[in-house]
C-alpha cells in the first residue's frame, strides 16, 4: 500500500511566550507528520511549544488537537542553539553526533522515526551563522566539517536531513561574493554523499527564498535532503511562505513528501 509521509522544517527564531503560542496554533493545523524547528533554545517560548506538544496537542488552556505527538528536544548546556523534532508517529530513538558538553551539542539531532512497517531517520540540523570575526567563520567551520564526518560515517541509511543550513548552493541566484569555497563544499558533499536535494528535484531550476534580508536580498538558506534510496519516493517538495510574510518567524516553511509502500 502506497503512503505519502510529510515534513515540514521550520526556523522558529527562538520565539517569546506570545509567538510561541502562534507558531503552535499554526503548526497544529498543518497536516505534516513531522515538524523539524531549528533555532530553538532552552528558553520560555521553546519549552511552551515542547509543551504544547507533549501534551498530546493540548494547549496549557484549551483542547487544540486529537493527534498523539512525540517530541525530542535537546537542550543546550552552553546557552547555544538547536533543533526540535515533533511527530505523529512514534520516535523509537533520539541521538546527538556532538557530546552534552559541546556547544554544538543541541544544533544536530537525528530521531528514528516508526511509520507502520517503516523506521526512517530524520535528521534535523541548525547550521551556525557567521560574521566576518574570525571566531565565528571558524565557529561555523568547525560544526560543518563536523556534519560532513556525521554523514560519511552514517551511510546505507533511509534518512531525511532537513534545516536551516546558513549556506547556498553553487548555482543560487544571485550570486554572494561573502561565501567561503568551504561553504559551497559542504552542500557539494552532501550531494557527492548521493542525497537529494529535494527542492530542486521537483523543481528544477526554479528559484525561491527562504529568507530575505533587510536590504530585500534573498536566500536559499532552508533545505530538505533525502538519501539516494528515497530519491524516487519524493512526491513534493515546496516553500510555504507565509509564515515569512506573515510574521510567524523570518524564514519560510520547506515542506517534502515521501510516498513510500507500508504493509
Amino acid at each position: 500500500m502506497d503512503k505519502k509521509i510529510s515534513f515540514l522544517s521550520l526556523n522558529i527564531g527562538n520565539p517569546s511566550l506570545d509567538r510561541a503560542r502562534k507558531q503552535c496554533e499554526w503548526l497544529d493545523k498543518r497536516p505534516e507528520d513531522v515538524f523539524i524547528l531549528t533555532e530553538t533554545k532552552n528558553s520560555q517560548g521553546c519549552s511552551y511549544i515542547e509543551d504544547f506538544f507533549l501534551q498530546y496537542g493540548y494547549d496549557l488552556f484549551s483542547m487544540n488537537s486529537l493527534l498523539d505527538f512525540s517530541v525530542s528536544f535537546p537542550k543546550s548546556k552552553t546557552g547555544d542553539l538547536g533543533v526540535m523534532i515533533v511527530s505523529k508517529h512514534q520516535i523509537v530513538k533520539s541521538m546527538n553526533f556532538f557530546k552534552e558538553d559541546s556547544i554544538f551539542y543541541a544544533r544536530q539531532l537525528e530521531t528514528i522515526i516508526s511509520i507502520e512497517n517503516l523506521q526512517i531517520s530524520v535528521v534535523g540540523l541548525y547550521v551556525p551563522s557567521r560574521d566576518r570575526s574570525d571566531e565565528k567563520i571558524m565557529r561555523k567551520k568547525s560544526f560543518v566539517d563536523s556534519i560532513e564526518e556525521f554523514i560519511t560515517e552514517s551511510r546505507d541509511v533511509s534518512r531525511v536531513i532537513m534545516g536551516d543550513f546558513n549556506i547556498l548552493d553553487r548555482n543560487h541566484i544571485p550570486h554572494y561574493s561573502t561565501f567561503f569555497e568551504w561553504e559551497y563544499s559542504f552542500y557539494d558533499k552532501i550531494i557527492c554523499e548521493g542525497y537529494v536535494d529535494a527542492y530542486k528535484y521537483c523543481n528544477h531550476e526554479k528559484q525561491e527564498y527562504s529568507w530575505v534580508g533587510r536590504t530585500n536580498d534573498g536566500y536559499r538558506y532552508d533545505y530538505a535532503f533525502a538519501s539516494a534510496d528515497l530519491r524516487d519516493k519524493i512526491a513534493e517538495c515546496k516553500y510555504i511562505h507565509d509564515t515569512r510574510k506573515n510574521g510567524l518567524t523570518d524564514h519560510s516553511a520547506i515542506v517534502m513528501e515521501l510516498k513510500v509502500k507500508t504493509l
